[in-house]
């Protein structure tokens, strides 16, 4: 795998995560205030689009390291392949779908979820966010 653009993930991956943290803080404290919900929640929904477009890249990164890329692969049929060699555990995917659809939603302006549920799925899925970082981390070292 290619350490450099690695290295570059990685950060952005540390930045974006933080920033996300720091939107969900703020929208929490100024849910009252109807403006600042609003820019608030702009902003998570920017930055949710710019962690999946991370997750993205890696899942590029993973069919490529274990010739498994195609060209035009969409991401539902590239996790679905990473599950089914592996590479990718039932749980991961299963989140990563789950992170593409409500991507999917914010991205194409339809069917726009409501700013609590993009919360509710990103605290009740800390745990397995924290794993997938991990396991991401853990291309550095394990090559």
């Amino acid at each position: 795998m290619n350490k450099g653009r690695l290295k570059k993930l990685i950060y952005d991956l540390d930045i974006t995560a933080n920033d996300i943290q720091k939107s969900i803080k703020f929208l929490k404290k100024y849910m009252d205030n109807s403006e600042l919900k609003n820019e608030f929640s702009n902003s998570l929904k920017y930055k949710y689009l710019s962690l999946f477009i991370i997750y993205e890249d890696f899942i590029s990164m993973l069919l490529k390291e274990y010739n498994l890329y195609e060209i035009g692969i969409s991401i539902d049929k590239a996790i679905k392949k990473l599950k089914e060699n592996n590479i990718l555990n039932e749980e991961q995917g299963n989140y990563l779908n789950a992170a593409r659809l409500i991507r999917n939603k914010i991205g194409h302006r339809y069917k726009q979820p409501p700013i609590e549920n993009i919360i509710k799925f990103l605290e009740s899925s800390e745990n397995i966010e924290r794993e997938i970082h991990q396991y991401i981390k853990g291309f550095l070292t394990n090559q």
